[in-house]
């Protein structure tokens, strides 16, 4: 993620997100000394400014995680505190042995759909949780930017530039019929229970339209050959979809317990 002071007035849309997820799915928290693992914490002000608000006062830890060092580093200097910490982890590799189990509750909000491996981090997650614990993973499924990245990466003159596309950017189940189904049988193979997934279809209305959604593409632009050609490109994807200031997704909320 590149300028996380600029994503930071930019991340509304995850930040409803994660207010509508708790409010479909009735996650129960641990009410006293709840182990907490956010997964893919960013900047860490989703962490403490909208997940904290709903998890019980007298918790005993959050740990906010980000494969990013400069991520985990930001975070660390605006939102780390006794209770509060921010440590480096791919959720794509092996958990450290002392993690395992650690966690009453994993929490993720717009991440998972940067993971290529998802079996994989599905059991990461589970092996994280304690037995009794739960999680609940926020991330998107169907995005109409990845649909117009894809038709400008057939282009002749982007073609090299977004190279790996699928695997780069788009969500795993961005073409999926049926995502809530291949998840849960991921996560069925993984071993959690209580299983929960639903899918629902969003808008979303950037502040400031098409520059807002330009600046925000830019933060978490994953390929560098674009760095210097940007406006350029931003020109061109606009010319493809004038509508760019308005994203609509699918939104996937999933719960499971251990």
């Amino acid at each position: 993620m590149h300028d996380l002071k600029a994503y930071q007035k930019l991340h509304q849309m995850p930040i409803r997100d994660v207010n509508f997820a708790l409010q479909q799915i009735p996650f129960k928290w641990k009410e006293t000394n709840a182990r907490i693992m956010d997964i893919g914490c960013g900047d860490g002000s989703v962490t403490l400014n909208v997940w904290k608000k709903y998890i019980p006062e007298n918790f005993m830890n959050i740990v906010g995680s980000d494969k990013s060092q400069y991520c985990v580093d930001f975070a660390t200097e605006h939102f780390a505190s006794k209770r509060v910490k921010f440590i480096k982890l791919d959720i794509e590799e092996k958990i450290p042995e002392e993690l395992a189990e650690s966690f009453d509750h994993v929490i993720s909000s717009y991440t998972f759909h940067w993971v290529n491996m998802q079996e994989t981090a599905f059991s990461n997650v589970y092996n994280l949780l304690a037995v009794g614990g739960n999680c609940l993973l926020i991330f998107l499924g169907y995005f109409k930017p990845y649909e117009n990245y894809r038709k400008l990466s057939r282009t002749p003159k982007w073609s090299a530039d977004l190279e790996n596309v699928a695997t780069k950017l788009m969500s795993p189940y961005h073409d999926s019929q049926e995502p809530e189904k291949e998840i849960i049988r991921i996560m069925q193979r993984v071993g959690f229970r209580n299983i929960d997934v639903t899918s629902h279809h969003k808008t979303f209305n950037y502040v400031r339209g098409v520059d807002d959604f330009k600046l925000l593409m830019k933060c978490l632009n994953p390929f560098d050959s674009l760095k210097d050609k940007w406006e350029d490109f931003m020109d061109d994807y606009v010319k493809l979809d004038p509508e760019a200031g308005t994203s609509v997704y699918q939104l996937l909320i999933v719960y499971g317990a251990k």
